[in-house]
């Protein structure tokens, strides 16, 4: 092989890997800006409100009425978690960071509007918010729902790794 062939070969491989360093590099980049994006839709307060409104009515046992405002706001926000769910199934979104983030509440939240979303399927003919309950069902394997902290991901392995190696980046 020549000087020039193996140059050749190597210019278009180096090219190739820094394509691919350079998309993957973009790719996470995009991904923390959707997240970013979705979390604050998450935190409007209207969904909150709708999230709130959910939990109480678990909380009363199914016995508290709910006004045509409330069920609003419950509707609005199964319907911006089911765009959360479209975002994590479409890659757009890391359901790592889903998890990590808001994985409780999405799934507590999604568990006590069982009752809701089984009333507006009988209602509507068809079963609204399926991605919403679908990634809450994959969330429920991943986030401990029993009061101790999620799993992170490796996070504690490396903070004792760090530990052990005099670094502590905690500070």
């Amino acid at each position: 092989m020549t000087i020039a062939t193996t140059v050749s070969i190597v210019s278009v491989l180096v090219t190739l890997s820094l394509a691919v360093w350079g998309f993957r590099r973009t790719s996470n980049a995009d991904q923390l800006r959707a997240f970013s994006v979705v979390h604050d839709r998450y935190l409007e307060e209207r969904v909150r409100i709708g999230r709130r409104a959910i939990h109480q009515h678990v909380a009363s046992g199914g016995k508290a009425t709910l006004s045509d405002e409330m069920r609003s706001n419950m509707t609005y926000a199964l319907a911006v978690m089911n765009s959360v769910a479209v975002s994590c199934d479409t890659g757009f979104v890391d359901q790592k960071l889903i998890a990590r983030t808001m994985g409780r509440s999405f799934v507590s939240a999604v568990d006590g509007a069982r009752w809701f979303i089984d009333e507006s399927e009988q209602v509507r003919g068809y079963r609204p918010y399926g991605y919403a309950e679908q990634l809450a069902d994959q969330l429920r394997r991943r986030v401990d729902l029993g009061g101790s902290k999620p799993p992170q991901d490796g996070v504690e392995d490396r903070r004792a790794e760090d530990r052990n190696s005099g670094r502590n980046d905690e500070a």
